[in-house]
Protein backbone atom coordinates (compact mmCIF):
# COMPACT_ATOMS: atom_id res chain seq x y z
CA UNK A 1 0.00 0.00 0.00
CA UNK A 2 2.88 2.22 0.74
CA UNK A 3 4.21 1.56 -2.64
CA UNK A 4 0.94 2.42 -4.26
CA UNK A 5 0.85 5.70 -2.38
CA UNK A 6 4.28 6.49 -3.49
CA UNK A 7 3.31 5.53 -6.96
CA UNK A 8 0.24 7.64 -6.53
CA UNK A 9 2.30 10.41 -5.02
CA UNK A 10 4.76 10.08 -7.89
CA UNK A 11 1.95 10.42 -10.39
CA UNK A 12 0.51 13.44 -8.51
CA UNK A 13 3.95 15.00 -8.16
CA UNK A 14 4.69 14.34 -11.82
CA UNK A 15 1.35 15.76 -12.78
CA UNK A 16 1.83 18.80 -10.50
CA UNK A 17 5.35 19.30 -11.82
CA UNK A 18 4.11 19.04 -15.38
CA UNK A 19 1.36 21.57 -14.70
CA UNK A 20 3.87 23.89 -13.02
CA UNK A 21 6.19 23.59 -16.02
CA UNK A 22 3.30 24.22 -18.41
CA UNK A 23 2.20 27.27 -16.36
CA UNK A 24 5.77 28.63 -16.27
CA UNK A 25 6.16 28.01 -20.01
CA UNK A 26 2.86 29.69 -20.82
CA UNK A 27 3.35 32.60 -18.39
CA UNK A 28 6.98 33.44 -19.12
CA UNK A 29 7.58 32.19 -22.66
CA UNK A 30 4.30 31.58 -24.51
CA UNK A 31 2.39 34.72 -23.50
CA UNK A 32 5.27 37.16 -24.22
CA UNK A 33 5.83 35.48 -27.59
CA UNK A 34 2.11 35.71 -28.34
CA UNK A 35 1.96 39.40 -27.31
CA UNK A 36 5.05 40.18 -29.35
CA UNK A 37 3.56 38.40 -32.37
CA UNK A 38 0.30 40.33 -31.88
CA UNK A 39 2.27 43.62 -31.69
CA UNK A 40 4.13 42.73 -34.89
CA UNK A 41 0.84 41.97 -36.64
CA UNK A 42 -0.57 45.35 -35.54
CA UNK A 43 2.55 47.12 -36.79
CA UNK A 44 2.26 45.31 -40.13
CA UNK A 45 -1.45 46.20 -40.38
CA UNK A 46 -0.73 49.86 -39.61
CA UNK A 47 2.05 49.93 -42.21
CA UNK A 48 -0.24 48.30 -44.77
CA UNK A 49 -2.92 50.89 -43.97
CA UNK A 50 -0.33 53.68 -44.28
CA UNK A 51 0.89 52.35 -47.63
CA UNK A 52 -2.66 51.98 -48.95
CA UNK A 53 -3.50 55.57 -47.88
CA UNK A 54 -0.24 56.73 -49.47
CA UNK A 55 -1.19 55.02 -52.73
CA UNK A 56 -4.64 56.60 -52.57
CA UNK A 57 -3.03 60.01 -52.21
CA UNK A 58 -0.60 59.28 -55.04
CA UNK A 59 -3.47 58.22 -57.24
CA UNK A 60 -5.32 61.44 -56.40
CA UNK A 61 -2.43 63.69 -57.41
CA UNK A 62 -3.60 63.45 -61.01
CA UNK A 63 -7.06 64.55 -59.87
CA UNK A 64 -5.66 67.48 -57.92
CA UNK A 65 -3.36 68.48 -60.78
CA UNK A 66 -6.36 68.58 -63.09
CA UNK A 67 -8.27 70.65 -60.52
CA UNK A 68 -5.31 73.02 -60.22
CA UNK A 69 -5.07 73.40 -64.01
CA UNK A 70 -8.82 74.03 -64.23
CA UNK A 71 -8.48 76.62 -61.49
CA UNK A 72 -5.62 78.31 -63.34
CA UNK A 73 -7.64 78.38 -66.58
CA UNK A 74 -10.58 79.90 -64.72
CA UNK A 75 -8.28 82.45 -63.11
CA UNK A 76 -6.86 83.39 -66.53
CA UNK A 77 -10.36 83.74 -67.95
CA UNK A 78 -11.37 85.96 -65.04
CA UNK A 79 -8.25 88.09 -65.48
CA UNK A 80 -9.29 88.76 -69.08
CA UNK A 81 -12.59 90.19 -67.82
CA UNK A 82 -10.83 92.89 -65.81
CA UNK A 83 -9.01 95.93 -67.12
CA UNK A 84 -5.36 94.98 -67.55
CA UNK A 85 -3.28 97.61 -65.73
CA UNK A 86 -3.94 97.41 -62.00
CA UNK A 87 -3.46 101.18 -61.56
CA UNK A 88 -6.76 103.06 -61.89
CA UNK A 89 -5.32 105.90 -64.00
CA UNK A 90 -3.75 103.52 -66.54
CA UNK A 91 -6.88 101.35 -66.59
CA UNK A 92 -9.03 104.44 -67.25
CA UNK A 93 -6.73 105.50 -70.08
CA UNK A 94 -6.92 102.01 -71.58
CA UNK A 95 -10.72 102.00 -71.31
CA UNK A 96 -10.89 105.47 -72.83
CA UNK A 97 -8.74 104.39 -75.79
CA UNK A 98 -10.87 101.28 -76.25
CA UNK A 99 -14.05 103.40 -76.34
CA UNK A 100 -12.45 105.79 -78.83
CA UNK A 101 -11.50 102.83 -81.07
CA UNK A 102 -15.05 101.49 -80.91
CA UNK A 103 -16.39 104.97 -81.79
CA UNK A 104 -14.06 105.09 -84.78
CA UNK A 105 -15.21 101.64 -85.94
CA UNK A 106 -18.86 102.60 -85.80
CA UNK A 107 -18.19 106.05 -87.34
CA UNK A 108 -19.75 108.09 -84.57
CA UNK A 109 -18.49 111.50 -83.50
CA UNK A 110 -16.92 111.80 -80.09
CA UNK A 111 -17.84 115.06 -78.43
CA UNK A 112 -16.35 114.54 -75.01
CA UNK A 113 -14.55 111.80 -73.08
CA UNK A 114 -14.02 112.25 -69.36
CA UNK A 115 -12.60 109.88 -66.78
CA UNK A 116 -14.49 109.99 -63.51
CA UNK A 117 -13.39 109.17 -59.99
CA UNK A 118 -12.98 105.47 -59.24
CA UNK A 119 -15.36 103.84 -56.79
CA UNK A 120 -16.14 100.44 -55.34
CA UNK A 121 -19.10 98.48 -56.70
CA UNK A 122 -19.78 95.03 -55.26
CA UNK A 123 -16.38 95.12 -53.51
CA UNK A 124 -14.50 95.64 -56.82
CA UNK A 125 -12.78 98.83 -57.91
CA UNK A 126 -14.72 100.43 -60.77
CA UNK A 127 -13.18 102.74 -63.37
CA UNK A 128 -15.96 104.89 -64.91
CA UNK A 129 -15.55 106.86 -68.15
CA UNK A 130 -18.23 109.33 -69.22
CA UNK A 131 -18.49 109.70 -72.98
CA UNK A 132 -20.66 111.98 -75.11
CA UNK A 133 -21.25 111.06 -78.76
CA UNK A 134 -23.24 112.34 -81.74
CA UNK A 135 -24.62 109.74 -84.11
CA UNK A 136 -27.60 108.15 -85.72
CA UNK A 137 -29.65 105.57 -83.86
CA UNK A 138 -28.23 102.74 -85.99
CA UNK A 139 -24.60 103.73 -85.35
CA UNK A 140 -25.33 104.22 -81.65
CA UNK A 141 -26.80 100.72 -81.38
CA UNK A 142 -23.70 99.26 -83.08
CA UNK A 143 -21.48 101.22 -80.66
CA UNK A 144 -23.40 99.91 -77.65
CA UNK A 145 -23.26 96.37 -79.04
CA UNK A 146 -19.46 96.67 -79.37
CA UNK A 147 -19.21 97.81 -75.75
CA UNK A 148 -21.39 94.97 -74.50
CA UNK A 149 -19.57 92.33 -76.55
CA UNK A 150 -16.12 93.41 -75.39
CA UNK A 151 -13.82 90.70 -74.01
CA UNK A 152 -13.59 92.61 -70.76
CA UNK A 153 -16.51 93.05 -68.43
CA UNK A 154 -17.87 96.53 -69.20
CA UNK A 155 -21.11 97.97 -67.86
CA UNK A 156 -23.08 100.89 -69.25
CA UNK A 157 -24.32 102.41 -66.01
CA UNK A 158 -26.01 105.48 -67.44
CA UNK A 159 -27.45 106.21 -70.85
CA UNK A 160 -29.20 109.43 -71.78
CA UNK A 161 -30.24 110.26 -75.33
CA UNK A 162 -31.62 113.47 -76.78
CA UNK A 163 -32.31 114.71 -80.28
CA UNK A 164 -29.97 117.39 -81.56
CA UNK A 165 -32.39 119.16 -83.92
CA UNK A 166 -36.00 118.66 -84.80
CA UNK A 167 -35.43 118.65 -88.56
CA UNK A 168 -33.21 115.56 -88.40
CA UNK A 169 -34.75 113.22 -85.81
CA UNK A 170 -32.09 110.56 -86.49
CA UNK A 171 -29.27 112.78 -85.20
CA UNK A 172 -28.82 112.06 -81.48
CA UNK A 173 -26.54 113.21 -78.74
CA UNK A 174 -25.90 110.45 -76.25
CA UNK A 175 -24.18 110.47 -72.88
CA UNK A 176 -22.93 107.15 -71.59
CA UNK A 177 -21.22 106.22 -68.35
CA UNK A 178 -19.19 103.10 -69.11
CA UNK A 179 -17.51 101.30 -66.23
CA UNK A 180 -14.78 98.71 -66.30
CA UNK A 181 -13.43 96.80 -63.33
CA UNK A 182 -9.99 96.37 -61.85
CA UNK A 183 -9.07 93.20 -60.03
CA UNK A 184 -8.69 95.02 -56.74
CA UNK A 185 -11.02 94.23 -53.89
CA UNK A 186 -12.39 96.68 -51.38
CA UNK A 187 -10.18 96.78 -48.27
CA UNK A 188 -11.54 94.78 -45.30
CA UNK A 189 -11.99 97.84 -43.10
CA UNK A 190 -14.21 99.47 -45.75
CA UNK A 191 -16.26 96.32 -46.42
CA UNK A 192 -17.76 96.09 -42.97
CA UNK A 193 -19.13 99.63 -42.98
Amino acid sequence: MNQSRTFREKVILTLAGSLALIYIFVEFIGEPLYLEQKGQEQKIESKILFISKYHEILNQTVYYREKEQASQRLSEQLEKLFLSPPQPALAAAGLQKSLEDKARKTQIDLVQVKTEKTKYAEDLLTVPVRITVKSSLEKLSRFIRLIESDDRFLVIEELSIRRINKKEPEQLETRLLVSGFIQERKPEKLRTT
